[in-house]
């Protein structure tokens, strides 16, 4: 599953690349793109926790997450306007709170 996740991300990559207007940021949404796509969906497919009720909820937070990652790029890989740091910085905080929620969510229960 986690190989089948990276080849959704890397065909999404490319997508991305196509669709990007903005010669500055082309390689930078490709590669930063790429890699949230394939945290957040390999999170949903290839990830899974212990307990079946935290393991639904596990699952479907990250397909979520996954699907607003993956407009998210889109919509900035169409946008002409956006600056550098804008997309660096977006990106960089939505895959970070992604992945503190996604550790909380799927972290084993402490018996204390």
């Amino acid at each position: 599953m986690t190989v089948l996740s990276l080849a959704l991300a890397a065909l999404v990559a490319y997508a991305l690349y196509s669709y990007c207007h903005n010669e500055e940021l082309q390689w930078i949404i490709t590669i930063l793109g790429g890699v949230s796509i394939f945290l957040t969906w390999a999170g949903t497919m290839a990830v899974s926790v212990e307990d079946q009720r935290r393991n639904i909820n596990f699952k479907v937070f990250n397909g979520i997450f996954a699907g607003i990652v993956t407009v998210m790029q889109f919509v900035f890989a169409l946008t002409t306007a956006v600056s550098k740091p804008t997309y660096i910085l977006t990106t960089g905080v939505v895959t970070l709170i992604w992945l503190m929620a996604a550790y909380a969510l799927g972290r084993p229960k402490s018996n204390g």
